[in-house]
């Protein structure tokens, strides 16, 4: 925002992968964002039929990824250190804690360069965000991205 002339008129806008099933989006508006932008944008993600949450402060991962980032790494430690598959960790997910997809599941959704990516990125910014679990970095290296490659934690 602060590389335009209108930092009033700019603000993000977040939305989830896959995007025909995620129906959250996080607006995310700036400093010096005007509450009629906030507004209008509120408005379009209504009117596309998602749910919107304001990240009041635009901080590494927004709000859902500062969740669902260091998730994803846990749940690769979970599988290391109790030896539980894939299937029994996304399947406790999914009937224990409610989730519509499992940990891994939604990884691959995502894709392992993006999950890769933002946790760098989260990292650089913000020390408190895990490194890469070794699996997520193999993973991305040999481009087992999830679905869009048709391999990732599942094929």
């Amino acid at each position: 925002a602060n590389t335009t002339s209108r930092p009033e008129k700019f603000i993000g806008i977040h939305f989830f992968n896959p995007p025909q099933l995620m129906k959250l989006v996080e607006i995310i508006p700036g400093e010096k964002t005007a509450q009629e932008i906030t507004d209008l944008t509120k408005e379009y993600v209504k009117s596309v039929n998602k749910q919107a949450v304001l990240c009041r402060k635009d901080v590494p991962g927004f709000i859902i990824n500062r969740l669902f980032i260091p998730m994803v790494h846990e749940a690769c430690f979970v599988k290391d250190r109790t030896g539980a598959t894939l299937e029994e960790i996304d399947s406790a997910v999914k009937f224990k804690l409610g989730f519509p997809m499992g940990i891994f599941e939604l990884a691959d959704f995502t894709g392992m360069d993006v999950i890769h990516k933002a946790t760098v990125e989260m990292h650089l910014r913000d020390k408190k965000v895990i490194n890469p679990h070794p699996l997520v970095e193999k993973m991305f290296n040999e481009k087992k991205l999830g679905q869009k490659s048709g391999e990732g934690y599942y094929k």
